[in-house]
């Protein structure tokens, strides 16, 4: 049987707006009691002595009661049916008659006063129906686990394992309960070996290696996951499945460096000098004082732009076959890039015809090219990255 989430829609606060009392009326009406009793009860909270405070009671117990009296004839119903379906349901309903007695409970007594009376909720100790509601279904869903273990199936065991885990919810402690969810965790596990096979003509760096098989670092075992990865092979496992991670070529292009020629040019200020009159004097302004104006002149400079660049690329896939099988189950593609480029210039001239770009690569110098271990351990993330992926959407 598979588990179904436990009745728990009478603890869960509905949003509740602007109720009124009509719309309130027609949840009834319709059927929508538990959806009525909420209404109300938050009605009554707010105030019991409004003047439609009367009429929320009276819904409140008209919605209560025949909530009550259709959970009886579901029960009625249900106890026909040996199913361990019939066993949970009869549990959930007797879980819920409690709750909804719990949530209206703290507004009692409630009194009607057009007709002199307490509103009337049959309360009922539903302690021992429930306690053996639960005995039953715990004993069901134990016994129906074993049988499922027995089987030697992972489908099976993941059936197990989930039915487990809800008897351990509403029965925590029950027999040998947790022992059994281990096991059937164990049981339905994938096991996969992975390994590296590098089928090109340069050496993975060992430390690329590491990485790309460090499973705890893509945290993709443990948890409730049903595939759990190996880098290497562990004695008294029954692996599965194999992942080879299988690299075709790894080209690394030559160090190159790139020359680009340009030219600056540039107005600029360079002095000044005086304002002469029209009989080729200095001119004078209003206070007697000399005029100058600003002396501009066109300067030049010949910038040599270095690029500096190396590239790799990695080229493989990642294949599924079953363990020690030679016919691939699936297999995806798997590549990577990595690309160094450092920047700088020289001039030759006027530096201030130089722009701001140009000054900031004047700063910078040559530098030594990295080596081609670095550019293919630099490659690690991307790689890592995409084998995640590829792992995370085609689990076993």
């Amino acid at each position: 049987m598979k588990s179904i989430t436990p009745f728990l829609a009478l603890l869960t606060l509905l949003l509740v707006g602007c109720n009124t009392l009509k719309e309130t009326q027609v949840k009834v009406a319709s059927g929508n009691y538990e959806q009525a009793i909420r209404n109300s009860v938050e009605n009554l909270r707010k105030s019991r002595t409004k003047k439609k405070s009367a009429e929320y009671i009276l819904i409140l117990e008209e919605a209560f009661a025949k909530a009550v009296a259709r959970d009886n004839r579901n029960l009625e119903r249900l106890r026909m049916d040996p199913s361990g379906t019939a066993l949970e349901k009869i549990y959930n309903t007797y879980l819920g008659l409690q709750h909804r007695q719990e949530y209206i409970m703290p507004l009692l007594p409630l009194f009607i006063p057009d007709q002199g009376r307490e509103a009337d909720f049959n309360i009922i100790n539903y302690n021992g129906p429930l306690l053996n509601s639960r005995n039953r279904l715990s004993e069901h869903l134990y016994r129906h686990a074993t049988e499922l273990l027995a089987s030697g199936d992972k489908p099976n065991a993941r059936i197990a394992y989930e039915n487990l885990n809800f008897l351990d919810e509403i029965n925590p402690n029950y027999k040998e309960t947790r022992n059994l969810i281990n096991e059937a965790h164990y049981q339905g596990t994938d096991f996969v070996l992975v390994k590296i096979v590098n089928a090109s003509n340069i050496a993975l760096p060992k430390r690329l290696e590491d990485d790309l098989l460090d499973f705890e670092a893509y945290q993709l075992n443990g948890g409730s996951s049903w595939s759990v990865y190996h880098n290497h092979y562990i004695e008294n496992i029954d692996y599965d499945y194999e992942m080879v991670l299988a690299i075709r070529s790894i080209l690394v292009s030559p160090e190159r460096i790139h020359e680009k020629e340009r030219i600056r040019e540039q107005r600029v200020k360079d002095g000044f000098k005086y304002k002469l009159d029209a009989n080729g004097n200095v001119a004078k302004d209003a206070q007697g004082n000399d005029i100058k104006v600003d002396k501009w002149v066109t300067v030049r400079s010949v910038v040599t732009e270095f690029t500096q660049s190396k590239s790799v690329a990695i080229e493989g896939k990642v294949e599924y076959r079953p363990f020690q099988g030679r016919e691939n189950l699936s297999s995806f593609p798997l590549a990577s890039e990595h690309s160094f480029q450092h920047h700088f210039c020289t001039h030759q001239g006027d530096s201030r015809a130089l722009s701001d770009h140009d000054r900031g690569l004047l700063e910078h110098t040559l530098v030594a090219f990295p080596s081609n271990e670095q550019m293919i351990y630099e490659t690690g993330e991307s790689l890592k990255s995409r084998l995640k992926q590829i792992i995370s959407r085609n689990r076993f």
